[in-house]
């Protein structure tokens, strides 16, 4: 064969083979060195249901099972992954509510693990919790008594007040009589309020170092001992 026919042989087998490479022309036209690579095949198979419960399958992944569960297969039929289907707008609202209270309970954990770190490092033993009891309660009581201090002046500024009006017997009582008491008895009310609001709160103050000591005591034990129960 002539170097024109084989240059022409070799330009017809070009378009027949994948990935051909021509290292290098001879000058004289009488060698060439052709490397042939063929593409790799594919390796998987793509399977779902479509909206009649058919199963489809494809070397590709399909339109038909965009909003499907899509199994992937090797070539030999064995299961290397499912592609869960995309979520629906209320699966996907959902999801995010859970996203959301397990935020809101890690933000929770970290909290209490602070407030944790705060107890230990204010008090040294339980003595200190008991003293800072003592000290608040008698806050509350202090406020207490100058409450009933308050009701008990307007407890007298009110009889005073009604003791007047014996002098106006079948008369008209006085407007600055009638307004004493009236303001007597607004003063006695407001007090009696603002000493059950103190009296619970010293309730309260007593309920919350309760569980700060149970808390500290909990804290404080050995691992050994929580771990051995």
């Amino acid at each position: 064969m002539d170097l024109g026919g084989k240059k022409q042989l070799i330009l017809d087998l070009m378009p027949r083979v994948t990935g051909v490479f021509v290292l290098s022309w001879a000058t004289s036209f009488s060698l060439v060195v052709i490397f042939v690579v063929p593409l790799p095949a594919r390796s998987q198979i793509y399977s779902c249901k479509d909206a009649a419960g058919r199963t489809i399958s494809s070397d590709r992944p399909m339109p038909e099972c965009a909003d499907r569960v899509i199994r992937e297969l090797s070539k030999t039929g064995v299961l290397k992954r499912e592609i869960p289907a995309p979520l629906t707008p209320e699966q996907r609202r959902q999801s995010q509510l859970e996203k959301e209270k397990r935020r809101i309970a890690a933000a929770a954990i970290e909290e209490q693990r602070q407030q944790d770190r705060a107890l230990l490092a204010r008090y040294r033993n339980e003595s200190d919790i008991e003293a800072s009891r003592r000290y608040y309660l008698g806050l509350s009581q202090d406020t207490i008594k100058r409450d009933q201090d308050w009701i008990a002046d307007a407890e007298k500024q009110l009889k005073e007040a009604q003791a007047e009006t014996e002098f106006y017997k079948n008369k008209k009582i006085p407007t600055d009589v009638l307004a004493r008491i009236e303001e007597a008895r607004r003063v006695l009310e407001e007090g009696k309020t603002n000493m059950r609001s103190h009296q619970k709160d010293m309730v309260d103050t007593n309920a919350k170092f309760d569980l700060t000591l149970a808390r500290y005591r909990g804290l404080s034990r050995p691992q050994s001992a929580v771990t051995s129960r």
